[in-house]
């Protein structure tokens, strides 16, 4: 026995899919058309943790519920019209029975709603991909098509820089909300954490798209933490496109840029602790051996704006021609 169900999209035209992977369980939205003409029955891809799998397998849990429900209701009207006509038939025939007579008032009739499985509200991020056009909807970071399983370097990029601008930009109201919840210390040592973090994700988002980026124009598969020195990762584009970092990015621009991966490494590998090795690849003779590293506001916002710049330019460059 089948029952139907129907799906109702948001306003926008989207519905809820959730990732199986019991690791995962992202939720996402997809446009309904899409899912229909464009994803595959056999594969389709988790936009954050690229698990693959087949299309009946992406309820939701609300989903699920309310599939169950439909279920119920549908269960409860049938055997209610069952058990009338049983004990309704049965009263009929002993109707002229002189010796056995059987009566049989029907409770109130129960109606079967299949009413439709609604969404939840739209999202802010919708995204199109670049490969095959199928459009879906986020909430924070993704990174591969539903459809088609597209690792979209530039839009990860994109959003990254997107999400450590916007948490930037509260770091304000965020410490005065910590301070209230755990008081002034503990709220200061946070907010800096932030700070160095916020250095740290640009750098490695910054990173990964470069490499993604260079392999894509190139056809070469870079090492993996050739971007991640910025003489190097300037020469690797050059030698390939004949433009380098400094095609986009100021002397200045440039050294504060080195200074400030530099900084980075130095708080992911020796927990900001300032040695001689930082201070000769950095050129920063601000520190002594032996000091703490202290990240400022102007630093991470300094970062962001350089490396927008130098994205915006990189992604500009044409794939390499074969020879």
């Amino acid at each position: 026995m089948e029952i139907p169900v129907t799906l109702q999209s948001d306003r926008k035209g989207y519905f809820d899919r959730e990732c199986p992977n019991e690791n995962c369980l992202y939720t996402f939205k997809i446009n309904m058309q899409d899912w229909e003409e464009k994803v595959s029955d056999e594969e389709v891809h988790c936009p954050m943790c690229g698990h693959i799998d087949t299309s009946e397998k992406w309820w939701t849990q609300k989903q699920l519920e309310g599939m169950q429900n439909i279920a119920v209701d549908y269960a409860m009207a049938l055997i209610s019209e069952k058990l009338d006509e049983a004990f309704g038939g049965l009263a009929r025939s002993t109707r002229h029975n002189k010796f056995v007579k059987i009566t049989y008032k029907p409770g109130k009739r129960i109606t079967f709603q299949n009413n439709p499985i609604g969404q939840s509200e739209e999202w802010e991020i919708d995204i199109t991909c670049e490969n095959c056009g199928t459009r879906y909807s986020v909430i924070g970071s993704a990174y591969f098509c539903p459809c088609c399983g597209h690792n979209s370097a530039v839009s990860a990029f994109e959003e990254s820089m997107d999400s450590v601008e916007k948490m930037l930009a509260s770091l304000f109201e965020m410490k005065q909300m910590l301070t209230t919840s755990y008081g002034r210390d503990k709220a200061e040592t946070m907010c800096r954490g932030l700070l160095e973090s916020s250095v740290g994700d640009i750098v490695s988002a910054f990173q990964k798209f470069a490499s993604c980026h260079y392999d894509k124009l190139t056809g070469k598969t870079s090492r993996v933490n050739d971007f991640q020195i910025v003489d190097k990762g300037s020469q690797l584009f050059k030698d390939a496109t004949g433009k380098g970092y400094d095609e986009w990015l100021s002397v200045d621009e440039l050294k504060d840029m080195n200074l400030l991966f530099q900084r980075r490494h130095l708080i992911e590998h020796n927990n900001g602790m300032v040695d001689q090795k930082y201070i000769d690849k950095s050129g920063d003779n601000s520190y002594a051996v032996g000091q703490r590293l202290v990240v400022k506001g102007s630093d991470p916002l300094t970062l962001l704006a350089i490396i927008k710049k130098l994205g915006k330019g990189l992604v500009s460059l044409k794939e390499v021609p074969e020879n």
